[in-house]
């Protein structure tokens, strides 16, 4: 892993979102954590992130999200509000971040342990004027001890950071925008006239998926509407002819 304290200077030469979370996964995988979900915290009236956000989160993990509702009981959250420090899952577990978490809640983290995802280091990331982020590091294990988790405390925040000045470079056009393969399909058969239903249809996904990817799209694009988004990828030439 190299020397931790050369991480900033490692992080600050990619050039984009898509080098930062290289070098994350590069440094954070011989500690026994392979994924990641790092951005602004949502508004407490908005289960999902809509701005800054990132992760490499299986694509299965992405629908249950969505699909089950994982956003309205994800304990994590709760975790953040009752701590306002970093905790790791098994602290969830165990009801030392401040509550002994539902069945509802258990679901959660059973659903993540049965992807191979048993484990994860979640830091609340606070700055000025009230800006409120998460850096979620998840894997395998095992279950940070005090020196791990000062190291992944620290790898947390700087990812953060940088992901956060990245994407706010990306939003002002300073960097090429990449459209998932999902995304694209969504925006291009939206673009030919179809609905929610009729997308999901064709598509062979749910409708609350297709709304998710339709809110990743508006986002990576920095647009304000569905229709904003597709002029806008239309004008990128990111959807097929």
């Amino acid at each position: 892993m190299g020397d931790i304290f050369d991480y900033p200077e490692r992080l600050a030469r990619a050039a984009n979102a898509a080098q930062a979370c290289a070098e994350l996964v590069a440094t954070m995988e011989p500690l026994g954590f392979t994924t990641y979900a790092i951005g602004a915290l949502p508004h407490p009236d908005a289960l999902f992130p809509t701005e800054f956000f990132h992760q490499n989160w299986p694509e299965s993990w992405q629908r249950a999200y969505f699909e089950r509702n994982f956003g309205e009981r994800d304990p994590t959250m709760r975790a953040i509000a009752c701590t306002g420090r970093p905790f790791t899952i098994q602290d969830i577990r165990q009801a030392k971040a401040g509550f002994h978490p539902t069945p509802e809640e258990l679901e959660v983290m059973d659903f993540a342990a049965g992807l191979g995802l048993p484990h994860g280091y979640i830091t609340p990331i606070y700055r000025a004027q009230g800006y409120s982020g998460i850096a979620c590091l998840i894997g395998t294990g095992p279950d940070p001890d005090t020196n791990t988790r000062a190291k992944l405390q620290f790898i947390a925040e700087q990812t953060h950071d940088r992901l956060r000045y990245l994407s706010a470079v990306a939003a002002a056009g300073g960097s090429t925008v990449t459209l998932s393969p999902r995304e694209i399909e969504v925006l291009n058969l939206a673009q030919h006239g179809l609905g929610d239903a009729a997308i999901a249809e064709a598509a062979g996904i749910s409708i609350r998926t297709v709304r998710f990817h339709f809110e990743n799209a508006r986002r990576k694009l920095s647009a304000r509407s569905r229709t904003e988004a597709i002029a806008v990828a239309v004008a990128r030439h990111l959807l097929p002819g």
